[in-house]
């Protein structure tokens, strides 16, 4: 199981990283599955270790086989999908794409920490768009020649909540070779019609199914970050956008979509239930 390791003084330091109780979690051989102890730094301030992420470094751990090669971590935070698929036999080489330069900083020292440095290599930047030359140089020598792509997205503003799974795959197209992989985070309330809709939305790609799935679980919005991702999906919802698809915590077979879900949140102060997923998408251009 992950544990997270107390140090031995309230803040211990760390190059430039100030780190406290509860700031390096350690994911054990039995999460990592054979890959070995990997450690993690997550000081404040940083990406942290989500249940998003463990479904994601979950996906990684039972279907390596499915990854070797080159690959890219897009939205790589402090690195821990990155360090997995560094670490999973047959993976030669992994770009980490971050916009935060704290998390880049973070994501470097993680993988000398668990011996990966000679095998990752974490750039800032925006999406597909690094800021400094000489990283857009190193990436753009990736096009066509990058064999798999991990992503956990955080939900996208100012749309339906969807927007940057769209924005990874659309711009998976000019890296990927042909029968390239994607494991994408695409979380249950997303709903069923928006996870099918990439296919169109993103010509090329074919959903396979899903890597690794949680129980149902609370879509904890004791979160703000959770409790603001449901209302934008209730505003998509009221704007006629594809519902969302959550379950009731009191009846579990009884779903309810966003607006539902606020509402009976507001009334009795219970989180809904979803699922944290990861999905594996194919790139097969010549299937158009």
């Amino acid at each position: 199981m992950a544990k997270r390791k107390s140090q031995n003084r309230s803040a211990a330091r760390n190059g430039n990283v100030t780190l406290r109780e509860g700031d390096v979690t350690t994911l054990g051989d039995e999460v990592t599955r054979g890959l070995g102890d990997i450690r993690l730094m997550h000081p404040p301030g940083t990406t942290p270790i989500t249940p998003a992420s463990m479904i994601s470094i979950e996906a990684i751990a039972g279907h390596g086989h499915l990854i070797e090669g080159i690959g890219i971590d897009w939205g790589s935070g402090g690195g821990c999908l990155s360090i997995m698929a560094a670490r999973t036999p047959g993976v030669t080489r992994v770009v980490g794409l971050e916009i935060d330069e704290t998390n880049v900083s973070v994501a470097r020292r993680n993988a000398r920490l668990n011996g990966v440095e000679e095998k990752v290599k974490f750039i800032r930047s925006g999406s597909y768009s690094p800021f400094e030359d000489g990283d857009r140089r190193s990436l753009e020598s990736l096009r066509g020649r990058t064999d798999f792509m991990i992503a956990n997205p955080i939900s996208s503003d100012d749309d339906d909540g969807f927007g940057y799974r769209r924005t990874v795959l659309s711009g998976a197209r000019d890296f990927l070779r042909d029968g390239g992989r994607v494991f994408l985070s695409i979380s249950y309330q997303y709903g069923r019609r928006r996870i099918a809709g990439l296919e169109r939305d993103v010509p090329g790609f074919f959903h396979e199914g899903i890597l690794a799935r949680s129980a149902c679980v609370p879509f904890d919005l004791g979160r703000t970050d959770l409790l603001n991702c449901l209302k934008v999906y209730a505003r998509e919802e009221s704007r006629g956008g594809f519902e969302y698809e959550f379950c009731n915590p009191l009846r579990q077979a009884q779903a309810m979509n966003a607006r539902d879900s606020l509402a009976f949140y507001e009334r009795t102060g219970r989180s809904p239930l979803s699922q944290w997923q990861t999905h594996l998408f194919t790139y097969h251009p010549d299937r158009l």
